[in-house]
């Protein structure tokens, strides 16, 4: 008796446990990657390729300008970081204000836009500052004493620049990197920098105080125990007493910029009682899967990466060929593994559905290897999407970008280089 209620027992559990194995989530590519799919066949040229969806884009951008209304937006060069992209932008948002993270596509910006407002977004040292005023063509007409403003974080970085403009014997303009709550580097207090610009204010030289940066991508994640409101509250209270210790320096200008937000945070600063004068936005345009969040769900994703596939085949494992019926009879998203041109992007697979990078594998640049059952229904040539975790970087990793405007492939624009 004892031994058939064991038996039992053990053939319930057994039968539990195999009712709980992993289900079959895949699916073919929905009717938007169909057509994608479709298109890329016929003109992908067989190669990884970025794909940006120029109405989801539009869409983005007309609900970035609703939310900010008349308040100055700055695009942020990084995340968008191609000449074509940011000159639809810059035309479709009435915006030529930049925010540039690296020297030589400061370089380019120039070039590309003789008429921009540059801020930089992070401190550069003095020699790249240098180089950039070292490369810059004399015939553009841009004028850096008036479209360039450097960030400074600290009073050596702040002497170091003083000792630049004297060297060059022109005019620089700055703005004083504040630190509002991320503890990410800037003046770490109101007091700290009031020092700063006391000192420098006592000498001679040819900076001139523009205003203001603060960056609160903290309020964005907020711990379970802190209140995205409180955390605001604090960080705008922090900015603000970074103003009044600036008023009290007379380098402080009448009408100082006050630069603030992020992609993650703009849609906190639609209140004209916040302390910023300008926003600066990036990824929120093509929201990339790194950005998906509460505050950004009116958003749509934009950008893809487009890799074809090279092979599908069984998803056996060197050394358990034996046990792949069984591996597959348990889950069956591992029946075939989909081998991609390219890959090892930082990048989640999103259609078809039910693809998964293959831990027991491994990852490669080379042949990305995919698993996922036969219900995706993919085929050698067919493509794979996947969906950035951030436009920053990625858009460099591609020759040049495919333009997709309702259905249909319309055109390419170059990325930004890194020279």
């Amino acid at each position: 008796m004892r031994r058939r209620t064991l038996l039992g027992l053990g053939a319930i559990g057994a039968l539990g446990l195999w009712a709980a194995r992993p289900t079959d989530h895949g699916r073919p590519h929905d009717a938007y990657f169909a057509r994608l799919n479709e298109l890329l066949r016929l003109e992908g040229g067989g190669i990884p390729q970025l794909v940006i969806d120029l109405d989801r884009l539009d869409a983005n951008a007309d609900l970035l300008a609703s939310r900010l209304g008349q308040r100055p937006l700055r695009l942020v060069a990084k995340s968008l970081a191609c000449g074509g992209l940011l000159d639809y932008l810059s035309r479709r948002l009435y915006c030529s204000r930049f925010m540039v993270f690296h020297q030589p596509q400061l370089n380019q910006l120039a070039r590309l836009f003789p008429n921009a407002d540059l801020l930089l977004g992070k401190p550069l040292p003095a020699a790249a500052a240098l180089a950039f005023y070292q490369q810059l063509p004399r015939h553009l007409g841009f004028e850096p004493s008036r479209q360039v403003t450097w960030l400074v974080d600290s009073p050596q970085r702040l002497q170091e620049y003083a000792d630049l403009g004297r060297a060059l014997g022109q005019p620089l303009q700055i703005a004083l990197e504040i630190d509002i709550g991320l503890a990410r580097g800037g003046f770490p207090t109101p007091e700290a920098m009031g020092s700063a610009l006391q000192q420098f204010a006592n000498g001679q030289s040819l900076l001139q105080l523009r205003g203001l940066m603060g960056y609160d991508a903290q309020v964005a994640h907020t711990p379970f125990w802190v209140s995205r409101a409180k955390a605001l509250d604090e960080s705008n209270a922090r900015y603000r007493a970074f103003i009044q210790a600036a008023q009290a320096s007379p380098l402080w200008p009448q009408a100082p910029l006050l630069n603030g937000g992020g992609s993650q945070t703009y849609p906190l600063h639609s209140d004209r009682n916040g302390p910023l004068n300008e926003i600066a936005v990036g990824s929120a345009l093509l929201k990339p899967a790194g950005f998906d969040s509460d505050l950004l769900k009116e958003h749509q994703p934009a950008l893809w990466i487009a890799a074809p596939v090279l092979k599908v085949l069984d998803g056996a494992l060197p050394y358990l060929e034996g046990a792949q019926s069984l591996v597959q009879g348990w889950n069956p998203n591992r029946q075939c593994a989909h081998y991609l041109y390219g890959g090892n992007w930082q990048a989640e697979p999103v259609s078809p559905a039910g693809l998964a990078y293959d831990s027991l594998y491994g990852r490669s640049a080379n042949q990305e290897r995919l698993i996922g059952s036969r219900a995706t229904k993919l085929a050698v040539d067919d493509w794979v999407f996947l969906r950035p975790m951030q436009s920053e970087g990625t858009l460099g990793e591609f020759a040049d970008l495919r333009l997709l405007r309702r259905g249909s492939l319309v055109g390419r624009w170059s990325p930004l280089g890194l020279t």
